[in-house]
């Protein structure tokens, strides 16, 4: 028995085993059922990206930040920097 429509003839067998309007029903309940189940995996797919989106902006920001640092030890370490004496 076929348990999902995939093919044209996934629903021929089930018109041929149940005749055209039970066939019918069953092939319309089958692909409600599998399209409520692609919307969900969707939703899912969704919310996924959006975590690794929410991940790379963040890694983004700690980038940036760590940018801004080096340039901050850089300038302050620099030897024509007259506070850089104090350190050496």
């Amino acid at each position: 028995m076929v348990n999902y429509v995939q093919r044209a003839r996934d629903v021929r067998a089930l018109i041929k085993e149940h005749g055209t309007e039970r066939g019918m029903i069953k092939a319309v309940e089958r692909l409600a059922e599998d399209n409520e189940m692609l919307r969900q995996e969707m939703q899912q797919i969704v919310r996924t990206v959006d975590k690794m989106a929410d991940i790379v902006a963040n890694i983004a920001a700690v980038g940036a930040r760590l940018k801004d640092d080096w340039a901050a030890v850089r300038k302050a370490m620099h030897p024509d920097n007259e506070a850089s004496e104090d350190i050496h």
